[in-house]
Formats: structure tokens, sequence, C-alpha cells
């Protein structure tokens, strides 16, 4: 949480000073308190609410998302995602484990279905 403040703090104070206004002009533009806009530039904030941001965003003159876009490098995503397929076997009907050998056994060579004797 620490890194997010900080690099959210960092982020605010240099669109704020892209735009040339003081601390106070944010607060007033975007109705907040000065002691709130001056933590969350100190990183004293870590977690503003959406309102905040949006909020911070509108006084700034920039979309919410440039507040919080790119603060960290992406994440890798895992190779193998096995709850995935779990639920795909669900819904495909086949989560006890059946393979589509043995559903085609369960067919004759044309691919109907035996008839139980």
């Amino acid at each position: 949480m620490k890194k997010l403040a900080r690099a959210l703090s960092q982020r605010i104070k240099s669109l704020r000073e892209a735009a040339e206004l003081s601390q106070q002009e944010v607060a007033v533009k975007g109705d907040l308190s000065l002691s709130l806009v001056a933590k969350l530039e100190q990183g004293k904030k870590a977690d503003p609410r959406a309102s905040t941001l949006l909020a911070l965003a509108e006084a700034l003159g920039v979309r919410p998302g440039l507040l919080l876009d790119d603060l960290f490098p992406p994440h890798e995503e895992p190779a193998h995602e096995p709850a995935i397929e779990l639920v795909g076997a669900a819904v495909n009907g086949h989560a006890d484990g059946e393979d589509k050998k043995a559903r085609k056994k369960k067919k004759d060579k044309h691919g109907k279905k035996k008839k139980r004797a």
C-alpha cells in the first residue's frame, strides 16, 4: 500500500504542477478539503475513494484513468489457469473427467448412440 500511496502522490503532484494549480485551487475546483489534497500529495492517504479520484481528475482537467494508469509495471499472467478449465469442463458437461474418447465409445461407428440391450 505504501508503494501505491507514493506513486499516486507523485502522479497527483506532477499533474497539479503541469496544470499550474496550487493545492488550494485543486481543492476548490474538486470540492475537496485542502487537507485531503495535501495528504494525497504527501502519500499520507493511501486509499482514496473513487469519488475523490474522480473529483481530483476533474479539478486537474484530466481523464480519471490518468491518475492510476501505469503506476506499476504490468504483472505477468500465469501460464496455466486450471480454474478456467474446470469451469469450461462443467459448462461442456464433462466436469467428471470423462474425455472425448470415453464419450465416443458410447456411439457406434456411424456416430449414433448405441442401444442398450
